[in-house]
């Protein structure tokens, strides 16, 4: 009789034990549930204000990144928000700047040297840059006075204007000193 309670107290613990492990299993798993069916927390930003009068820049350099990257985006996807924001160049504007930094320099060489004119690298480099800065305006205005010119005629003649006004610019310009 004694072995007999004795396995019947072990059984009614063992029973008791097991009851306790499925209420814990249970409150997890209802845990686990509830956490898995909340949303992650979006941030709202009601208002921003920037002051840019209070600001005193003495050299700018770099990238100015203001606030916060559009839903936590890492910093290798930067480039692409850039990239938005910049309309595509049109082809007739890339090949002009491809001969600005290819062709131009080189006329201009031999164009100073066949008419023994004195001009530094930096000031090739500057006028270089000033006609540079002038193409899209140009193709604008091309495009719009002259709607019958195809690309390669609309090219040609921004290019034929390029050279005359650098020959003109040079022939009237003294050499440095």
């Amino acid at each position: 009789m004694n072995n007999y309670q004795s396995w019947q107290m072990w059984v009614q613990q063992v029973m008791q034990y097991m009851q306790k492990q499925q209420e814990l299993i249970d409150q997890l798993t209802h845990k686990v549930d509830q956490l898995q069916s909340n949303e992650k927390p979006q941030t709202v930003i009601e208002k921003i204000e920037y002051h840019f009068d209070q600001l005193k820049i003495e050299t700018l350099e770099g990238t100015l990144q203001i606030g916060l990257t559009p839903n936590g985006t890492d910093y290798s996807d930067l480039g692409e928000l850039y990239s938005k924001g910049n309309p595509p160049q049109e082809p007739i504007e890339h090949t002009l700047q491809q001969y600005m930094t290819s062709d131009v320099p080189q006329w201009m060489e031999r164009y100073v040297q066949d008419h023994d004119i004195s001009i530094s690298e930096a000031h090739k480099a500057q006028i270089i840059s000033d006609v540079r800065n002038q193409l899209p305006q140009r193709v604008e205005y091309y495009q719009s006075q002259q709607t019958d010119l195809d690309d390669t005629a609309l090219l040609h003649r921004i290019q034929e204007e390029v050279r005359h006004s650098l020959a003109q610019y040079l022939d009237s310009y003294e050499g440095d000193e």
